[in-house]
Parts: structure tokens; sequence; C-alpha cells
């Protein structure tokens, strides 16, 4: 099994701790590893020589050979440009079909925090194993639901299809991206629902497939970079084609269009920390709920999670259930229950918004 690590991706939603040239998969956010790191090192005992491959852009590039030394050269998969997950699927199920056709692929992220690493390792040898039978399958990996959250997907399981080494294989009957708090409490009652953890295992091929299925055009964008792959105009063919895919998630282009998509479902300890409000999921509060880095006095704070820089105070007087993020150039304090919304600072930023000054 071909593993890749997808590091590409810029973290909006912890802005401004995150930013786009130096995303949240690159810091410490839990532990003495950085993130990347702590993806990488999960997965060690499923890692075959010559098996593991890190997908990233091109201006993270250096990041990555800083964080990972030992990552060969050819380990890297460089997206000349930013497209989402769908082009970046793409570039790397080709890349490895045709270096190593017939090939199994397990496409993980490197922002995700796995408390049960062991557990995580056993499920992907379990699709691994699946796929063997069944080829044509893709695999994701669904995560046991514990609270109704509304920032994240979810799938519906279906019947259970077949048992691999006594894991149940569910069928999956739909996707529901960030529902509302009713329907998510709902999905959660009900039990039929997980998680979408947006990790998958598959054969590199069938991807290609469903991608000549479903988006032709990428598909055919991919093929003239499969005529290049190993010859000395690979990387030129890469950098020329890869820009002119369409930006498109994985999920919207091939995944929920396909008919044969199966869930294993995953009790892992998993968190995105997709926003500074998940932080509380796997860094332990105080005992008024607080959540502090850096040097911070709190008085009277309850449910706070407040992230500062070296040397700088954050006071906090009779405030509760706040985000409060300091770094040298940008001040984040939002509610916590609004912390999704941090997407829509950077979002007008990109969009060039016209910043006052205010006197």
């Amino acid at each position: 099994m071909k593993i890749v690590i997808r590091a590409g991706g810029v973290g909006t939603r912890l802005w401004p701790y995150s930013r786009q040239t130096y995303p949240k998969q690159f810091h410490k956010m839990v532990g003495e590893l950085t993130m990347l790191q702590e993806a990488v090192a999960r997965i060690e005992p499923l890692v075959q020589a010559g098996g593991l491959y890190v997908s990233t852009g091109t201006g993270l590039v250096d990041l990555v050979k800083t964080q990972l030394p030992e990552l060969p050269a050819d380990g890297l998969i460089v997206e000349p440009a930013l497209r989402n997950t769908g082009p970046a699927v793409g570039l790397e199920c080709v890349l490895l079909e045709t270096r190593a056709p017939g090939c199994t692929v397990a496409s993980l992220g490197s922002d995700h925090h796995i408390g049960k690493p062991d557990e995580f390792c056993r499920l992907l040898r379990v699709a691994e194993q699946a796929l063997e039978d069944m080829p044509e399958t893709l695999f994701t990996i669904g995560v046991k639901p514990t609270r109704a959250e509304t920032g994240f997907g979810y799938i519906q399981k279906g019947d259970v299809v077949r048992e691999v080494a006594t894991e149940p294989v569910y069928d999956v009957g739909q996707f529901t991206e960030k529902p509302d708090v009713a329907t998510a409490q709902a999905y959660v009652d009900s039990g039929a629902y997980l998680w979408n953890s947006n990790m998958f295992v598959w054969k590199a091929q069938t991807v290609l497939d469903l991608f000549e299925a479903f988006e032709p055009e990428i598909h055919k964008l991919l093929m003239q970079i499969k005529a290049a792959v190993g010859t000395p105009d690979e990387a030129s063919v890469i950098g020329r084609v890869y820009p002119e895919m369409k930006e498109i998630a994985i999920d919207n282009a091939v995944i929920e269009r396909a008919d044969r998509v199966a869930t294993l479902e995953a009790d892992i300890d998993w968190s995105d920390i997709g926003s500074w409000a998940a932080l509380t999921d796997v860094i332990p509060v105080d005992g008024d709920g607080n959540l502090f880095s850096g040097q911070v006095l709190g008085i009277g704070a309850k449910n706070v999670t407040a992230y500062g820089p070296d040397g700088k105070l954050i006071a906090l007087v009779d405030v509760e259930d706040l985000i409060v993020v300091d770094t040298p150039d940008a001040l984040l304090i939002c509610r916590r229950d609004n912390a999704q919304r941090v997407r829509d600072v950077v979002a007008r930023l990109n969009a060039g918004d016209e910043l006052k000054q205010y006197t």
C-alpha cells in the first residue's frame, strides 16, 4: 500500500496562526511534533520502503523537507497551484499508478489529531485487505461522532456488505456537508451517521476511471501527465498542465457520484482541529473550561481559548465563551460558537477589502 499524506492545505479557520506561507500542519498544535510529523509517525508501522509520499504545494516544499528530512526526493508530490483536493488526489493517483500499476493508495490528511494510532493503522489494513475482493470500491474512514458538530461532513451508514477481519464494511447511503445543529443532532441520535474524516483507501486506477467518467476534462489533463511520467519532461508537464485543472474537492468530483463507496466505522479519538474551538477536543482545559497558551492572566474568565506570543501578556477579565488569538501582526477575537466564521475573515482579506486605519 502506498500512503500519501496531503499537506497542501492552508487551514483558514485557524487564522491568524495558520497562514498561507505557514499552514497549521507545520505547527505544533498538540505535543512536541508538528501535525505533519505526527501524521507520518502514526502510520510508520504501515510504511514499506518507498511507500510514503507527501503531497504539497510549491511554496511549502522547503517546509516539508525541513520537517521530514528523511523523506526521499521522489517521495514528494508537488502541486504547482492550489486546486483543492480533487486535482491533488488525481495527481497522486496518476503518478503512483504509472509508477506502480495496480497499487492501493491510502490518501490521508496531515492536519488531524488521532489519539488511537494503532487502531487507525488496523483499519487501514482492513481497507487494504477488503480492496483485494472489492477493487472498484472507494473506502472512507468514517469517525463515530461524539457530539452534534456542524463543522464536519457526515456519512450515512447503509447495510453491512461484508466483514473483513471481523470488521463490518458498510455501504454508504449518502454524504451530507456541514448540517445545521438540529440535523446534526438527529444524525448523532440515530447512530446511523459518521463524521467524514476525508481519509480514503482505494485503487489508484479506480479513481482515475471515475475521473474519466465524471470529470473528463480533468482526466484528459491527467493523461497528459501520465504520458510524461518517468521522462525528463515530467516536472515541466505537471507545472504546465496542473494549473489548468478546475478547482474542485475530491468529494464533489468523484466520491459523491460513485456507485461503490464503503465506509469503516472508526473509534480513534479523532479531531481535525479545523477551528480554534476544536482545540479543546484534544487539549485539556482548566477547571473553568479555559485553554491558555502563552502568557495569559484570566480573572473570572470561563470557556476561553487564548493563544499569545511569548513575552506578551493577554489579560482576560470576566469574559466567557471567547477565542482570543494574538500574533505579531494580527489579533483575532470571536465568540467560541462562531469559530467557523474565521474563514470569512480570510476570505475578506483575500478579496482585497480595504482595511481602515482608525485614529
